[in-house]
């Protein structure tokens, strides 16, 4: 029996709340549902499985959602794009450099994770200055290549989605196809040096964490690039710091 999704508690920040969910059995992605309320709009980051359970979360909020953008194209972070498009009517969003690697998809998860995926399709490849918006404030598009050639960020009101270039005390893998080490410790480099220490960092796997936290934290592990691979035995960052 597949391991359902997880939901952690609903946070809230000035007027935006964030929807946290786990989803995808073992793979534990963090799929996104950031909530403007006064305007009603949302923003759903990287839906990578449980459609139906994402879906109520979002009509939960109103159901007016606006963006389905993507931090890159690696299958556990776009499984329930097509559905979830169909739905609400929203094409996904997805860096250039990443388009080849969204069609490869469902072929990866049948690969190393045998599921099957739809196509994530519709979609639109994102430009160098996007012009997103929720609730009135810009939603800030950051190329962050390394993990894969299109990885990005997205950053608004105080938060950066991070996808997989970097998570609690780790950097995204940077051993396979597509990516490339001294890229991703650029990319990096970039945010640090970019953002406020008081930003907080909402990562594609495992905990939030501030910039300030990880600006303290690259210091030394730039030298080495901890990497984060997939769980063992379906264990995670949050999984061992809750034992």
């Amino acid at each position: 029996m597949r391991e359902m999704t997880s939901f952690l508690i609903d946070t809230t920040i000035g007027d935006y709340q964030v929807t946290t969910l786990i989803t995808g059995g073992k793979w534990k992605e963090n799929c996104y549902l950031l909530h403007h309320v006064t305007t009603g709009e949302s923003v759903l980051i990287d839906p990578g499985e449980d459609d139906q359970q994402i879906s109520a979360v979002v009509q939960k909020w109103g159901g007016a959602l606006r963006y389905i953008l993507l931090t890159h194209g690696h299958h556990d972070h776009v499984g329930a794009v097509a559905p979830l498009a169909r739905k609400f009517g929203v094409a996904a969003r997805v860096h250039r450099d990443d388009v080849r690697l969204l069609h490869h998809a469902p072929m990866y998860a049948k690969v190393f994770a045998n599921r099957k995926i739809e196509m994530p399709i519709p979609y639109l490849v994102l430009d160098d200055q996007p012009d997103m918006q929720l609730g009135g404030r810009k939603v800030e598009v950051i190329p962050t290549p390394g993990h894969t050639s299109g990885s990005v960020c997205y950053v608004t009101c105080g938060m950066v989605f991070t996808g997989d270039t970097i998570l609690f005390q780790h950097v995204g893998r940077n051993d396979l196809p597509g990516a490339d080490p001294q890229q991703l410790k650029t990319s990096i480099d970039h945010l640090m040096q970019r953002l406020p220490a008081e930003t907080i960092i909402l990562p594609g796997h495992g905990r939030p964490w501030s910039m300030g936290e990880a600006q303290k934290w690259w210091r030394t592990a730039s030298l080495s690039l901890p990497q984060y691979f997939e769980p063992k035995a379906q264990r995670t960052i949050l999984d061992v710091e809750a034992t």
